[in-house]
């Protein structure tokens, strides 16, 4: 009977090992995609700032579709047709035009909003987004380097809950290093290319709000 080497046991250990965490990074990766984080976290600051749940909902309503389910639907229809690799975009190179089209997205929803005559909280979030994104479209392709939008979601996120919900809500923070290792795990980031943009996220967010005096 032919015994196993116990180092063919470890490679295959090891193996199963790197393929399940890769999993674990690709469908962390998913399920906290900018493009999906939006819809629960202003549907929390719309509650929490509007003066009726109505009103609350339009509002909500509008956003997600804006910026939540307008651009998963151009990036899904692009990579079904072959224009992007993945879901998340994870070549520089192809970021421009996604990123155009949220932008544009983002600027109607805003003129929208600002008819309806929302909350300042509502619109303090919303320009913090904006400009978030913004700086991150001209440093990956200005300067070439590839800002990572996932952290800058959910980094604006928490920060956002945390000041207008609860402080505890801060303690979701480890969120943002088990987005960070997921996608320095997928190698679509260095670890200072996650890093970059959990600071920008936090520094765009928190200086915004304070210019709306919140």
């Amino acid at each position: 009977m032919k015994q196993n080497n116990p180092s063919d046991l470890n490679i295959d250990l090891g193996s199963r090992t790197e393929q399940a965490s890769l999993r674990i990074a690709q469908w962390v990766s998913r399920i906290l995609n900018p493009v999906f984080i939006v819809v629960p976290l202003y549907l929390t600051v719309a509650l929490v700032s509007a003066s009726s749940t109505y009103e609350a909902l339009l509002w909500w309503a509008i956003i997600s579709l804006g910026i939540g389910i307008a651009p998963a639907v151009f990036i899904h229809r692009g990579v079904r047709q072959g224009r992007y690799t993945d879901h998340d975009i994870s070549k520089r190179d192809q970021r421009l035009v996604p990123f155009l089209f949220t932008i544009g997205c983002m600027i109607t929803v805003l003129v929208l909003l600002l008819t309806l005559h929302v909350s300042v909280i509502i619109l303090a979030t919303f320009t913090g987004m904006i400009s978030s994104i913004v700086i991150a479209l001209l440093i990956t392709h200005l300067a070439h380097w590839k800002i990572s939008l996932h952290l800058i979601g959910i980094t604006g996120t928490i920060v956002t809950l945390g000041l207008f919900v609860s402080p505890f809500l801060y303690y979701l923070s480890p969120i943002i290093l088990i987005v960070g290792w997921a996608r320095w795990r997928v190698k679509a980031h260095t670890p200072l290319q996650a890093v970059a943009g959990a600071a920008l996220a936090a520094v765009i967010t928190v200086a915004v709000l304070r210019l709306f005096g919140l």
